[in-house]
């Protein structure tokens, strides 16, 4: 399965239009209304679900003919996946559920709640 998966953290009571803001982060833009993310510990998540998966540079997982594609900022986590199965796109959604980012599905355009 191929697709998208990003996810971010509004500040408290924020309310903001999550398409605008996905392309603003996917650009690389520092949000005054989005919070900062435990960037170190969100990868070492990652490091734990997906042990055994060959990591081909610092951006880029790779298991079999699966691949996954990271791209992370202060704010933003973007995980591109290319013939990742549901079950390990799952695992990703679970990692960020723990740290109160929801699913944002840009292909829907459609914020999932936690």
């Amino acid at each position: 399965m191929a697709g998208d998966l990003s996810f971010w953290k509004y500040k408290k009571g924020v309310v903001e239009n999550d398409d605008e803001v996905y392309v603003r982060l996917s650009s690389g833009d520092f949000l005054e209304n989005v919070e900062v993310l435990p960037t170190n510990n969100i990868i070492k998540d990652i490091n734990k679900k997906f042990y055994g998966w060959n990591w081909i540079d610092e951006n880029h997982l790779e298991f079999d003919d699966q691949v996954m594609e990271l791209f992370i900022t202060d704010q933003f986590v973007r995980v591109d996946c290319y013939n990742v199965t549901y079950e390990n796109m799952n695992l990703i959604i679970d990692i960020m559920a723990k740290y109160e980012c929801p699913l944002y599905d840009s292909t829907i355009s459609v914020r999932f709640e936690l």
